[in-house]
C-alpha cells in the first residue's frame, strides 16, 4: 500500500478515536502487562491504551513509516515497530491484542483471525474493531463511480482492497477458538460542516487506494468530485447547515 498521510487521517481525530476509547472500554482484562496496537497508525488509540493501563508495556505496530514517524513524534518514549501485518510473525504474546480499524486492509480473514488470536496470552484477550459501513451511500457511490468508463481500468481491483464480513463470520471462527465472544455494531453519526466534508473524510480512508491509482491531480479532482455529487442527495443539509454522516463499526471481543 502507498504512503499515509497521517495530518489528513488527524483531521478527524476525535470521531476516529471514540471507537477505540469505546472498544478499550469493553476490555475486562484488570492489569496487563504487554498490549500490542496492531496498526496504531499514528498512536491515537495506542495512547487511549496507555490511559487505561499506564503501567503496560505496549507496542505500536503499524505498516506506515509516516503513521510511525508521526507517532513517534507525539510520543517519543513509545514503542513503536514497523511491520507488515500480512506476513508479520512475531514470537512474542500479550495479555492484550487490539486492533482498531485496520485489519479490513488484510485479506482472507478466514486465516487472518485465528492468527492474530494465537498472539494472545492465556487469560487475555483479543480486541477489534472493523469498519462496517459498506452498505453506506458514500461507499455505494465510490463503488459505482470507480466502475463507469472514465475509471474502471485505473481503478480495477480497489474494491477487493478492503475485507468486509457480517458478525456472524466472525463468530463462527472466534467461537472455535474462544470460550467468551462478543460482539456489537455501533452507529457513529458523525457531524460535518458541510458535504465536502464526506470526501475529506473517506480521501485518507476508504477512497485512498482508489486515488492513489490516478496519477494526475485533475484526475483525483474529477473523481472526488463525481463520488460526491453521486451520493450528495442521501445526506441532506441540517437546519444548521451542517451533514450527519452516520458510520457503522463492528467489534468484537475473543478471550482466551
Amino acid at each position: 500500500m502507498s504512503s499515509w498521510n497521517p495530518d489528513l487521517y488527524l483531521q478527524f481525530k476525535e470521531e476516529r478515536t471514540q471507537p477505540a476509547r469505546d472498544l478499550t472500554a469493553r476490555i475486562a482484562v484488570e492489569k496487563p502487562k504487554d498490549i500490542v496496537d496492531l496498526g496504531c497508525g499514528p498512536g491515537n488509540s495506542t495512547q487511549v491504551l496507555r490511559d487505561r493501563w499506564p503501567g503496560a508495556n505496549i507496542l505500536g505496530v503499524d505498516y506506515s513509516y509516516e503513521m510511525i514517524e508521526k507517532a513517534n513524534t507525539s510520543c517519543p518514549n513509545g514503542q513503536w515497530l514497523r511491520a507488515d501485518l500480512r506476513d508479520w510473525n512475531p514470537e512474542d504474546s500479550w495479555n492484550i491484542v487490539f486492533s482498531n480499524a485496520t485489519l479490513q486492509w488484510i485479506p482472507d480473514h478466514r486465516r487472518l483471525i485465528p492468527r492474530v488470536f494465537s498472539l494472545v496470552r492465556p487469560a487475555g484477550v483479543l480486541a477489534v474493531q472493523l469498519p462496517a459501513n459498506q452498505d453506506a451511500p458514500l461507499h455505494r457511490a465510490l463503488l459505482e463511480v470507480a466502475r463507469r468508463n472514465e475509471w474502471k481500468d485505473l481503478t480495477s481491483g480497489c474494491e477487493d482492497l478492503i475485507t468486509y464480513h457480517e458478525p456472524g463470520f466472525y463468530y463462527d471462527i472466534l467461537s472455535a477458538l474462544s470460550p467468551r465472544v462478543f460482539l456489537w455494531k455501533t452507529a457513529y453519526y458523525h457531524v460535518l460542516q458541510n458535504h465536502q466534508g464526506l470526501i475529506e473524510w473517506y480521501s485518507s480512508t476508504g477512497m485512498k487506494t482508489y486515488l492513489d491509482r490516478l496519477p494526475e491531480e485533475k484526475q483525483k479532482e474529477s473523481f472526488r468530485r463525481q463520488v460526491l455529487e453521486a451520493c450528495r442527495a442521501s445526506y441532506p443539509v441540517q437546519k444548521d447547515g451542517r451533514i450527519l454522516y452516520p458510520f457503522e463499526r463492528l467489534f468484537f471481543l475473543a478471550y482466551t
